[in-house]
């Protein structure tokens, strides 16, 4: 008897390491699973958008199952409400839809730097003629991106015919983290450099690159 209760007891010890084990396993599982969730929280169309200002170079395959203008429209209530409500004031989303054009897209740093630039407290004072010219230098006729540019810029055709921009890429140093890093300026010029941030994001319509700087 004392054998058999002997063997119980280890028998016991057994099934409860087993199940301890098994708990664990469960507990890992569940928080890989949340944390695969929380990770999709913050994506976009399968991509990551980048949350500081601290440029992380992108190579071209984050494509989205949206438009330029859904993208946008994602953003509102995160970085880009100035931009959103730009657009939808004038009536200007068929514009953010249209195939086969690269968007500069303002954030609300650069958006918002820019009206402070002009004299604008806010968006409100802007009249709607001069939100679509200043909407227009930013949209790019053709496709952009990391892929097809080089270092020295390349001339680019806006949908407004008076404004053209320079495309280029950083200068080829030792440090690869430079190889898809974008710069914009109006062509032409010379001095300071516009730096894209979040680079050649794919919507269905396009090619997008965020910036926090402006024109």
């Amino acid at each position: 008897k004392r054998e058999s209760k002997a063997n119980r007891t280890v028998l016991m010890k057994k099934i409860e390491n087993a199940m301890k084990r098994i708990k664990n396993i469960s507990i890992a599982l569940s928080c890989f699973c949340l944390t695969t969730i929380g990770l999709a929280s913050c994506n976009i169309g399968g991509l990551e958008l980048q949350q500081s200002y601290d440029y992380i170079p992108s190579p071209v395959n984050l494509k989205m199952d949206m438009t330029a203008y859904q993208f946008i429209e994602s953003r509102k209530s995160i970085d880009m409400s100035t931009l959103y409500e730009a657009i939808n004031r004038i009536g200007y989303r068929d514009s953010f839809e249209v195939q086969n054009r690269t968007y500069i897209v303002l954030n609300d740093v650069a958006f918002n730097n820019c009206l402070a630039s002009k004299g604008y407290s806010a968006l409100k004072y802007m009249s709607n003629a001069d939100i679509q010219k200043f909407l227009n230098q930013y949209i790019i006729i053709g496709l952009y991106t990391s892929l097809n540019l080089t270092a020295v810029p390349k001339k680019v055709q806006t949908i407004d015919p008076s404004v053209q921009l320079s495309l280029y890429l950083y200068p080829v140093t030792s440090d690869v983290s430079d190889k898809y890093q974008i710069y914009f300026n109006k062509w032409g010029t010379t001095g300071y450099q516009r730096l894209i941030v979040t680079s050649n994001l794919q919507p269905t319509n396009g090619i997008i690159h965020v910036t926090d700087s402006y024109l």
